[in-house]
């Protein structure tokens, strides 16, 4: 499971990381507004948003993924301000959960956990994706080409996925790495392992997936 941290508390999100990267979550940090905005492209499986940030609002961050990025991952609200306005204006939003600073690291691990069991619910309406001739059916995990099931390995159905729910973002090859091979021994992972399964994909499904490759950036499949 990956999860992303916006918080500019380096020493809270250094305590973050270590608790989660301990309960094999993989943890990616921002340090703030303009660092998520920037470096941001792949939506992750659960968002911990610090409300106060110095140069924006976590809000704000929120409103991005819900409105403009249509994400519907879980999303923990973490502020050291208790006060119940916040509190409401952060779930009218759509956000998940809330927890106020200082907290038990230990309450935060199991307000995730929580997060996570209910995330398949959160999720319930993203059950299809059309593109092209290709359809993918998220709740039976299948891919269909021109209406007929189409065979495809456990890595090239979760690449797939990626570029699917990221039309016209920027997919890097880590975070690929991260996504499809994370349960890996990156030493062992060869150079060309997603050179070979991208070529594997495209293949199969020929003009319907074409990513364009862009130079020491990534990857990019146009809606």
């Amino acid at each position: 499971m990956h999860i992303s941290l916006i918080d500019d508390e380096v020493i809270l999100s250094e305590k973050i990381t270590k608790k989660l990267s301990a309960a094999w979550y993989h943890v990616t940090v921002y340090s703030g507004y303009q660092d998520f905005l920037s470096r941001w492209s792949i939506d992750s499986d659960l968002y911990l948003i610090d409300i106060s940030l110095q140069d924006g609002s976590g809000f704000d961050i929120i409103h991005f993924l819900r409105k403009n990025r249509s994400s519907l991952s879980p999303i923990l609200i973490l502020s050291g301000h208790s006060d119940s306005s916040n509190v409401v204006y952060g779930l009218e939003i759509w956000a998940d959960d809330y927890l106020t600073k200082p907290f038990v690291p230990e309450v935060l691990l199991a307000r995730i956990q929580a997060l996570l069991r209910r995330a398949p619910i959160i999720k319930k309406d993203l059950q299809k994706i059309s593109y092209k001739d290709i359809y993918f059916d998220f709740t039976q995990y299948e891919v269909f080409l021109d209406d007929e099931m189409i065979e495809l390995t456990r890595q090239e159905k979760m690449i797939l996925e990626i570029f699917l729910k990221n039309l016209d973002a920027t997919v890097t090859r880590q975070q690929l790495i991260d996504a499809v091979w994370r349960e890996s021994d990156l030493f062992e992972l060869k150079d060309n392992a997603i050179n070979v399964t991208l070529s594997r994909l495209k293949k199969k499904l020929g003009k319907n997936f074409q990513p364009v490759t862009l130079y020491n950036q990534g990857y990019r499949l146009e809606s």
